[in-house]
C-alpha cells in the first residue's frame, strides 16, 4: 500500500512508514495537546520534503494566527504559500454560510489547487453545527469520500473534551480509515502528553502509548512511554 509519510521519523515508524495514501486520519484529542501542530507538520513536511501540495482549512482561527503561531516553531507557510506548494484557507462559522457550503468550499479549494494533503482543522466546528450524530457521520463520510475521490489525504482534527472517552461525536472513528489519540494525562505533579495509534488500515501499527512533546524546529517528538517500558 502507498503510504503519506509524515516526515517524522518516530511517528511513521509506528505506521509502517505513514498513514494509507488517500485515506481519512483522525487527530483526536484535548486542547493544548498538539493536534494543530502535528496536522500542520503533515502540510509542511509533505510540502518541503517530499513536494506533495496541501491545503490547510483553519475554522477555529484566522489564518494569520495559524502561520504566525507555526512560525514560532521555526515553519514558515508563508513561504510555501509563495511557491504555490500550500495554501491557508479560513471559513467563517457554520452559521455565516452552513454546513453544506462548507463542505463543498473544501472539496472546491481542494480541486483547485490540486492538492496531495488536506487537513480540516477542525471538524468539531461541523459537529456543532449538526444536531444529530446521524447528520455528522453523512457530512465526514460525504467530505471524505469527495476529497478521496480527488486523490487527497486528508487528516481531521477533533477535540475530545477532558475526561471524554469518546472521540468527538462519537460518529467520526466509524468513517476514519486511522485514528491517532492524542492526550494529557496527569503524572504525579506534572501533566505529560502521550500519543497512541488506535486504528489504521491496513497497517500493522504499534499500539503502545508514546510520550510527545514539542521542539522548536522539530515539531512533535515521540518517546517511549516510561510507565511501559
Amino acid at each position: 500500500m502507498e503510504r503519506a509519510p509524515f516526515g517524522i521519523g518516530e511517528l511513521d515508524g509506528l505506521i509502517e512508514g505513514g498513514v494509507p495514501r488517500g485515506g481519512l486520519i483522525i487527530i483526536a484529542g484535548n486542547a493544548g495537546v498538539g493536534k494543530t501542530i502535528l496536522s500542520a507538520q503533515f502540510i509542511y513536511n509533505g510540502a518541503s520534503l517530499y513536494g506533495e501540495k496541501g491545503v490547510y482549512i483553519c475554522m477555529s482561527e484566522t489564518g494569520e494566527h495559524f502561520k504566525a503561531d507555526m512560525a514560532s516553531l521555526g515553519w514558515d507557510f508563508s513561504k510555501l504559500e509563495e511557491k504555490g506548494m500550500v495554501r491557508i484557507v479560513e471559513f467563517p462559522t457554520m452559521a455565516k454560510i452552513g454546513v453544506e457550503d462548507v463542505v463543498s468550499l473544501i472539496v472546491d479549494e481542494a480541486r483547485k489547487f490540486k492538492a496531495d494533503r488536506v487537513v480540516v482543522d477542525s471538524v468539531s466546528a461541523l459537529n456543532m453545527a449538526l444536531s444529530r450524530k446521524s447528520e455528522v457521520r453523512a457530512v465526514v463520510n460525504l467530505l471524505a469520500r469527495m476529497l478521496k475521490n480527488l486523490g487527497c489525504t486528508t487528516l481531521m482534527v477533533t477535540e475530545n473534551p477532558w475526561g471524554s472517552k469518546g472521540i468527538g461525536m462519537g460518529v467520526e472513528e466509524f468513517v476514519s480509515d486511522g485514528i491517532i489519540i492524542m492526550e494529557s494525562v496527569v503524572v504525579g505533579n506534572r501533566l505529560d502528553k502521550r500519543l497512541m495509534i488506535l486504528k489504521m488500515r491496513a497497517t500493522n501499527h504499534d499500539t503502545k502509548y508514546y510520550r510527545l512533546h514539542v521542539d522548536k524546529g522539530s515539531g512533535i517528538v515521540l518517546d517511549l512511554y516510561p510507565e511501559i517500558r
